[in-house]
């Protein structure tokens, strides 16, 4: 098969013929329909702040396709089963798996991370990892769904545990940002205020549902307001003012990893306990998540087709990072689709359905 391999931070991946992965008794083999292209392919291949276990290998984390073989354990699949596919391979035996918070196995290992991923015409996963993937929703929404939509409804409803009607504030508005937005809305937040440092992502957080933008947030929005604040930025000016802002037993939900989260956030102590204000890490998501999200994306109620603003062709990889490092073309995810023949970075193409 056609694969995109890394071998080193800042080198361009390189198309080779590999293997086809072979399944092992609980696996399934996925012909990959479109893999999402995540930040964290930048901090691999680019930044080189995420480290993968090994070189050389297939990055890639975020995918959709069809079953292609499975193996003699597998029960619930058959060929051509259309499937999105979750990152984290889990044990299914330590103690947060077993209480149902999978997504922090501590043997926790990830596709395209400590595995070869999705940057292939095929990619291999556990059979737990798959989620039927609804005929409406393409290739594409699926894919990322798998991370860009399931890992802020994880910290909205799973960890933020927003209630309709509350307050929330989104801070840094990336793909997963702007999502948040999205499902807040539709999970029946009251009030969403999103802020940002770019007037963009403000504009396209207005069209997802903000009924606010802080476009320069301050240290004079100390308003306390806000129910649920998460963030997706990592920047201490934005956890800053989230806590600021939060009322009396609000909470605040982090979410984003960027060179700037290594930088010292100023709190105040007392003043989170005075408040009785809670600070919150979430990471991932699981397959009930996933399920969800899928669920809402069939129904007609979150549009992800128009999330996918760039399609590249799978040899044109490396360039479609580059593309969202730089934010080339401004966009919001960019999928990868083996089946490719030209790479068509604009909006301005059908999603791939079957």
């Amino acid at each position: 098969m056609k694969a995109m391999i890394f071998d080193g931070v800042g080198r361009p991946l390189r198309l080779e013929d590999v293997p086809i992965p072979e399944p092992g008794p609980d696996d399934v083999l996925v012909k990959v329909g479109a893999a999402g292209i995540c930040g964290s392919d930048i901090h691999i291949a680019i930044e080189g702040t995420t480290v993968p276990s090994h070189v050389p290998i297939i990055l890639g984390h975020e995918a959709a396709g069809t079953v292609a073989l499975y193996g003699d354990a597998v029960k619930d699949w058959r060929v051509g089963d259309r499937a999105a596919v979750l990152p984290d391979v889990v044990c299914g035996n330590c103690v947060n798996c077993w209480n149902g918070r999978s997504e922090l196995c501590l043997k926790r290992q990830l596709i395209g991370i400590h595995r070869d991923g999705a940057l292939a015409e095929y990619v291999l996963a556990p059979a737990r990892n798959l989620v039927r993937l609804p005929d409406g929703v393409s290739f594409e929404a699926g894919a990322i769904a798998t991370d860009a939509v399931a890992t802020p409804y994880h910290a909205l409803v799973r960890v933020g545990q927003l209630h309709a009607g509350e307050t929330v504030l989104v801070t840094g508005l990336g793909a997963l940002g702007l999502h948040a937005v999205t499902l807040a809305r539709v999970l029946g937040a009251s009030w969403i205020t999103a802020a940002t440092h770019h007037a963009r992502a403000g504009q396209r957080a207005r069209a997802r549902g903000a009924d606010a933008v802080w476009e320069s947030p301050r240290a004079d929005q100390s308003q306390m307001f806000y129910d649920l604040a998460v963030d997706f930025s990592g920047e201490p000016s934005l956890i800053e003012t989230a806590i600021r802002v939060l009322r009396p037993g609000g909470r605040l939900v982090l979410v984003g990893i960027s060179e700037k989260t290594f930088s010292t956030v100023s709190i105040t102590v007392s003043s989170l306990v005075r408040r009785g204000v809670a600070l919150i890490g979430a990471y991932g998501a699981h397959p009930g998540d996933l399920s969800e999200v899928l669920a809402l994306a069939d129904s007609g109620r979150i549009n992800l087709e128009n999330s996918v603003t760039h399609r590249f062709a799978l040899p044109d990889a490396y360039v479609a990072i580059q593309h969202l490092a730089d934010k080339w073309g401004d966009p919001i995810r960019i999928a990868i689709l083996p089946s490719l023949a030209e790479s068509i970075p604009s909006a301005l193409c059908r999603p791939l359905l079957a």
